[in-house]
């Protein structure tokens, strides 16, 4: 999206990168068959991922113009004023602990990843931002098998290192023969 909304040259080595995470998130699919629970949370996770990289195409647009704490406030503002109300009429009301919980899980794992992340437009791409948010597939692999105890497969396991090397092949060969963008 950044070459077309910004005027910038489409490399061909993002367009290679893009395949090969497609690629490797096609590995992760256990069958292409929509009843397939994992199959919907990867269908959803790609979903999220298109709404993201236009979100970070839209923050690389405003953070020259605007302070990206103040970004991220309204962003987040206005995310919590749409849920609110969903969160209201479930009728759950979350105890002590939970309500902890929900504000390190808000304040440092949402918040401030998110300033961070809208911070780091002002100087790298959102492409090359973003890059690294295809590790979450990663992170999820890991903590399901920390937490849950549950065994990747091949498949998963050879999607996770397809993804790894996507992300972090680029990272090596900037440092070699180009300045961080």
């Amino acid at each position: 999206m950044e070459p077309f909304l910004f005027g910038e040259k489409l490399e061909k080595s993002d367009v290679a990168v893009s395949i090969i995470v497609a690629a490797g998130l096609a590995m992760l699919v256990p069958s292409f068959d929509f009843s397939n629970n994992v199959t919907q949370g990867i269908f959803w996770g790609v979903l999220s991922g298109f709404t993201f990289a236009v979100l970070s195409v839209l923050n690389r647009m405003h953070v020259n113009k605007h302070p990206f704490l103040t970004i991220t406030l309204y962003q987040l503002g206005f995310a919590t004023l749409f849920n609110l109300p969903f969160v209201i009429l479930d009728g759950v009301l979350p105890s002590a602990r939970d309500i902890l919980l929900l504000l390190v899980l808000g304040t440092i794992c949402t918040a401030l990843a998110h300033a961070l992340f809208i911070g780091s437009l002002k100087h790298i791409k959102a492409r090359s931002a973003s890059i690294t948010t295809g590790l979450e597939p990663v992170y999820g692999i890991i903590f399901s098998f920390l937490l849950m105890g549950e065994v990747p497969s091949l498949r998963t396991l050879l999607g996770g290192l397809v993804i790894l090397g996507v992300v972090f092949l680029p990272m090596i060969r900037s440092g070699q023969s180009r300045p961080v963008q």
